[in-house]
């Protein structure tokens, strides 16, 4: 398994521990890395904004679910696009 695919799946991880305390609470750390894991996630997309260049409602839900990492494919691809 890639680093990549490993780092992604750690990160679906950690948001489905997190949903899953909204209905099953375990600990309000839980809640407080849910609140901190939007906001922080919000901030990316409208700081990287002009980078996302087409289909912006995908590409706004991959930057929710994976942060930077999908910014950094993102520019690879572009990169590698020239």
């Amino acid at each position: 398994m890639s680093k990549v695919k490993l780092i992604k799946s750690v990160i679906l991880i950690l948001w489905l521990a997190c949903f899953a305390n909204i209905f099953i609470p375990l600990s309000n750390i839980l809640n407080y890395l849910l609140i901190f894991l939007i906001a922080a996630h919000c901030l990316e997309f409208i700081i990287f904004y002009k980078k996302i260049k087409n289909n912006k409602i995908k590409n706004f839900l991959m930057v929710m679910i994976y942060g930077y990492l999908h910014i950094q494919k993102l520019d690879y691809y572009e990169k590698t696009k020239q």
